[in-house]
């Protein structure tokens, strides 16, 4: 073989690997970006991290107006809401962070959850109605008055207002939840929108059935 002939035929082999080293890059570019399009999110994983976080903060607000230092049997209910809900939402306000989205909704309209894959059901639909007549943007968010009412009242009457409250609040956050466990895109989202249904369905529960031996409780 001549030197020509061994030059002419290093050169075809060094094309060949510059060719298939080429080929590997764009093979793992094509994946690398798969992978971050598929770690982008949808407007629902917005939209619920956005009115959720707004819905948590307040949560959170009517616990820690329970858990001023006044006398009330309510305390352990209203630490475990707190605790639960400053976890979730450092969560979900961390995601928003990353994805460059604001921390709040920027208007009160549920309007992401008209985005999903299949039309909403009736219960779905009569909430969607019920959050377009309320004047926070759902149902269950406690106004102003109501606020005040639970920070200057006393005993008996303070826990029973705190219950209703967040009972109230709880039944207004669930359906958003609950479509966000079945219509977000991103995993962790769904996740998370499904660990908020199932405690705040257990708290209601447990709110209900205080609710229901208070009366008799008053009797005695």
């Amino acid at each position: 073989m001549t030197l020509r002939t061994l030059s002419y035929s290093f050169g075809i082999v060094m094309a060949l690997a510059l060719s298939l080293a080429a080929g590997a890059q764009y093979r793992e570019l094509q994946i690398a970006q798969t992978q971050l399009q598929r770690l982008q999110p949808s407007l629902i994983d917005i939209g619920f991290s956005q009115s959720m976080s707004f819905h948590h903060r307040q949560a959170i607000a009517i616990a820690q107006l329970l858990l001023d230092g006044r006398p009330t049997g309510l305390a352990p209910l209203a630490r475990s809401i707190a605790a639960t809900q400053m976890l979730e939402l450092g969560e979900m306000q961390g995601w928003l962070k990353l994805w460059g989205q604001t921390l709040l909704p920027p208007n009160p309209e549920m309007s992401w959850m008209l985005l999903g894959n299949k039309p909403l059901d009736e219960a779905l639909s009569q909430y969607l109605i019920a959050c377009g007549k309320a004047e926070a943007g759902m149902p269950g968010i406690a106004s102003n008055e109501e606020l005040a009412q639970l920070r200057h009242t006393e005993g008996r009457e303070r826990d029973e207002l705190f219950l209703r409250l967040m009972l109230a609040h709880h039944q207004g956050g669930v359906p958003m939840a609950q479509f966000a466990a079945a219509q977000a895109k991103l995993a962790v989202v769904r996740k998370v929108a499904a660990q908020i249904v199932l405690d705040q369905s257990k708290e209601i529960h447990q709110i209900q059935s205080i609710l229901a031996v208070m009366p008799r409780l008053e009797h005695h």
